[in-house]
């Protein structure tokens, strides 16, 4: 939603936010320079919050009201009722999909979440896929990376970065690496606060490195030979839309939205979920070729460069807008 809202507002379009109070995604669009509106929703039935929302539409005299995620999209659906503009909604899951009929149209980001909207009932002319897009940036140098993190000049690194809880697999990755017969090091990053993080920090070795929450992700890439990624489940993901872009192999579960930015054979390894044995063959058929880890490298950067940039998810936005804007006469 940040990111959109930045890339709409420097294309000209006027974006108002209307997005919980003290909340970190608040605090990222007024230092953006977006405009914020404080909009509370308690729960899916907050009668003040809907009045609210109307009252900012007609104020704004809105257009689009662009939601993300269920609850959203049920003040959404609701709030534009009798007035001018209309409701998209964002599905990011590939297990929702109520409360989003009101949609003049949904976008799917992936053929993953569209495929489950559609077999739930919804209106296929209603259900576009925009595949999220993501910005790319500079990894840092590999070397100047290795010695501030403390990891070995010479050591194959993988690197994941995303929220530790059981859907994300850090646990399957640190099997993996149990199971791997090279001196593989994994680096996790991430808040690992969380219970399901502590048992994971409990239960790695000296060659896992956990760095906490970091934003500077895109730098981190630099320190690694490929990027790992073990989710049980996944609509599509922006480390690895992110990861490719940086020109790193992936080693990935086949699952949600996944297969649709990495081929396997092509842009890394696909393996099936909650198997940490193939997750280790995969390390080790890299470790032992680095020549097919380069390869598949430069071809994720392809692969991002010509489907999966912001300026594609852009595109591809505006034109579910007007789609949305010409079904309201």
């Amino acid at each position: 939603m940040l990111a959109l809202g930045i890339a709409l507002k420097q294309r000209g379009h006027a974006v108002c936010c209307a997005v919980p109070g003290g909340s970190w995604l608040a605090g990222q669009c007024e230092a953006a320079g977006l405009q914020v509106e404080i909009l509370r929703m308690a729960g899916l039935y907050d009668l003040a919050a809907l009045f609210k929302l109307r009252r900012l539409i007609r104020q704004w005299q809105a257009d689009i009201v662009h939601a993300h995620l269920v609850r959203a999209s049920q003040y959404a659906g609701w709030a534009v009722r009798g007035l001018p503009a209309v409701a998209v909604s964002t599905v990011h899951a590939t297990n929702v999909h109520k409360h989003m009929r009101r949609a003049k149209r949904l976008i799917a980001v992936s053929d993953a979440v569209r495929q489950n909207l559609l077999r739930q009932g919804h209106d296929p002319s209603r259900v576009i896929t925009v595949h999220n897009g993501q910005s790319f940036t500079p990894p840092g140098p590999r070397d100047a990376l290795r010695t501030e993190l403390g990891l070995p000049s010479d050591a194959f690194v993988l690197l994941s970065a995303g929220r530790f809880v059981h859907a994300k697999g850090q646990d399957l990755m640190i099997e993996a690496l149990k199971r791997c017969p090279h001196p593989v090091h994994l680096v996790l990053v991430g808040d690992h606060r969380s219970g399901y993080g502590q048992e994971q920090l409990a239960q790695a070795g000296e060659r896992v490195h956990f760095l906490g929450y970091r934003p500077d992700v895109g730098r981190l890439l630099g320190v690694a030979d490929a990027y790992l990624c073990a989710s049980r489940r996944e609509a599509i993901s922006l480390s690895v839309i992110e990861a490719a872009a940086a020109g790193l192999p992936v080693i990935a579960t086949a699952v949600g939205g996944i297969p649709e930015v990495i081929e396997d054979g092509v842009q890394g390894r696909l393996v099936p979920p909650e198997n940490a044995d193939a997750l280790a063959s995969a390390i080790c058929e890299l470790v032992a070729n680095r020549a097919v880890g380069e390869r598949w490298g430069r071809a994720g950067r392809q692969r991002y460069e010509e489907r999966f940039t912001l300026d594609h998810m852009i595109d591809g936005t505006e034109a579910v807008y007007a789609q949305a804007l010409a079904a309201r006469a």
